[in-house]
């Protein structure tokens, strides 16, 4: 069975490019606005990973990927920003400490975005796990 891949990010034609990009190499997508729209969708669909950007309006990414953190511990999530006011490696870094599998400044190739989601969907080891707690 094909992957499931949740896209979060503010801006229409950023997710339809990543969802395209990521149902090129045959995972399945659905995507989200904000991250509220994204814990609704997780509500009534787990996906295997999530993808989200950090800065949107609303409820942003590492709103989002705490509030995760507490309702589904175990789904992986990939982190990617291009900046804001705090800079995209104060984001990625608190991505990090957050949970984020993993972590991708924009702009970025495909192949780094492939990459990342692979990264990101690969199974935790029993230390990153405990270490997560």
């Amino acid at each position: 069975m094909n992957k499931c891949i949740l896209v979060v990010d503010d801006d229409g034609d950023v997710r339809e490019l990543m969802c395209r990009m990521l149902e090129r190499e045959g995972y399945r997508t659905v995507s989200a606005k904000d991250g509220r729209e994204a814990l609704e969708t997780v509500g009534r669909l787990v996906p295997d990973l999530v993808v989200t950007d950090v800065i949107m309006p609303g409820m942003d990414g590492l709103a989002m990927l705490l509030e995760l953190r507490h309702r589904a511990p175990e789904l992986g999530t990939l982190v990617v920003t291009g900046g804001g006011r705090a800079g995209a490696d104060a984001h990625l870094e608190t991505a990090r400490r957050l949970g984020a599998r993993a972590v991708l400044r924009k702009p970025f190739t495909r192949e780094e975005m492939l990459d990342a989601v692979r990264r990101a969907l690969a199974p935790r080891s029993r230390f990153e796990t405990e270490n997560q707690e």
